[in-house]
């Protein structure tokens, strides 16, 4: 049984990164209707519920499988989801799907620097859960959802020098961590 919480132990610690991974490639019109922790939830569930398979294996092949059951989980959100039945907005899946296929590996990159890129990931990941909502939420709305100062002040109801003031403590912040953590 230790080896079923080593198994649990091992795909949680990658939540974060899921999490990162599915709110930036995660289409507007769908983060409406569902939230991306929740569908990492789902996809870090259905590993644990498909047995333990993954038990034991290399952390790359644990990676790889669950970054796989993400973008499985995030086609059928979108397909679920749609405006109307059977029709995807190629705006954005689309770009979910490019997206997924760069991060799943480009093929212009060493396997050493695709696992470097993913380690600075998972700290970045990491980093980022540790700020403040307000700081993250500023974060991932600017550098992962590309809005502008102004959109984040107006959905945050906040001043546009308030999202700036969030945004620069949450980027030293981020510098300050990667830097103390190797990144």
């Amino acid at each position: 049984m230790a080896e079923h919480g080593d198994y649990l132990e091992q795909i949680q610690k990658h939540g974060p990164a899921l999490v990162l991974w599915a709110t930036a490639q995660m289409p507007a019109w769908l983060g409406a209707k569902l939230d991306p922790e929740d569908l990492v939830q789902q996809t870090l569930l259905e590993s644990v519920r498909g047995g333990e398979r993954l038990a034991g294996k290399p952390e790359r092949e644990v990676l790889a499988y669950l970054r796989r059951a993400l973008i499985n989980n995030l086609i059928d959100a979108a397909r679920k989801y749609a405006p109307t039945r059977g029709e995807v907005p190629s705006a954005g899946i689309g770009d979910s799907s490019r997206g997924a296929g760069d991060w799943l590996a480009a093929p212009d990159t060493s396997p050493s620097e695709r696992y470097a890129k993913r380690e600075r990931d998972d700290k970045l990941a990491e980093g980022l859960a540790r700020l403040p909502e307000a700081q993250r939420l500023a974060v991932e709305m600017r550098y992962l959802r590309g809005a502008k100062v102004a959109e984040i002040a107006q959905s945050m109801g906040k001043t546009e020098g308030a999202v700036a003031a969030l945004l620069h403590r949450a980027v030293t912040t981020l510098k300050v961590d990667l830097h103390h953590l190797g990144g």
